[in-house]
């Protein structure tokens, strides 16, 4: 089977994409460049399923960056299942994940699903407040300091699989209160509009019996079993740690990423 993807053509390079840059975002440094003209274009299908990237070599003479550096970034693409690296071969294109942020789902084994997962976002709520939610298990230093709060449903196959709430800076994050964030990802958006780029951070996880107020939310029987994740998240800016909240359904869906 993989003689045959192999043998696919190589599709020709494109020149890199200047991201948005504001003066309140840093520049980032040349493999993040690399990883992000990659990924859109892997998302916007330039580079077909089974097929191969350009090699190391292309890539480094093409975009004049250094080998660790082209390294670097493809590296971030295989961690995101975005390639399969071979050696001797090259990377080879594969299925778009299908993820949420850091999390990616995948049927359980039992689970007889024929469709392809489609994930919608839902926005519920969206404020700027200066109170820090309580039930979070993580808190900030400053709980007083201004807050952009988000509660958000996505679903999987018109399904409530996630209730999440988000607490995110507001000093950090001029104008986000104005961006479209309804069936987007959180992360693409911080990641395009300000640079900001999940290093990784500290988490909580544990099962329950859904609270009523949360079951009433995503429409499931109050007392059910669900997942609780707890996140405080770190980024590349000293000054920009976000924290979330988030309940799931696992019993049709596993959660799978890297954190």
């Amino acid at each position: 089977m993989l003689r045959k993807i192999f043998k696919k053509e190589v599709l020709p390079l494109l020149p890199l994409t200047p991201l948005l840059m504001t003066e309140a975002t840093p520049r980032l440094p040349q493999y993040q460049f690399l990883y992000e003209t990659l990924r859109q274009q892997l998302h916007n299908g330039t580079y077909e399923i089974g097929s191969l990237l350009p090699s190391e070599k292309e890539l480094q003479l093409t975009y004049k960056l250094t080998q660790p550096t082209i390294r670097q970034a493809l590296s971030m693409l295989a961690e995101e299942g975005y390639i399969k690296k071979f050696q001797g071969k090259g990377s080879v294109v594969l299925p778009l994940p299908v993820g949420s942020g850091m999390l990616s789902i995948e049927p359980h084994s039992y689970y007889n699903c024929t469709q392809e997962p489609e994930i919608k976002t839902t926005i519920l709520t969206r404020s700027i407040s200066s109170v820090f939610p309580a039930d979070f298990c993580f808190q900030p230093e400053n709980t007083t300091a201004s807050f952009y709060y988000i509660e958000r449903l996505r679903t999987v196959n018109n399904e409530i699989i996630f209730y999440e709430r988000i607490a995110l800076p507001t000093s950090e994050l001029p104008n986000l209160q104005r961006l479209t964030l309804e069936n987007r990802s959180l992360f693409d958006v911080l990641r395009k509009r300000y640079n900001v780029i999940v290093k990784g951070g500290d988490e909580k996880v544990w099962a329950m019996t859904v609270p009523s107020e949360i079951a009433h939310i995503m429409h499931i029987p109050t007392g059910k079993p669900i997942l609780r994740l707890e996140k405080c998240i770190e980024t590349n800016r000293p000054h920009l740690t976000f924290y979330s909240s988030l309940y799931a359904c696992t019993d049709k869906y596993l959660l799978k990423g890297r954190f």
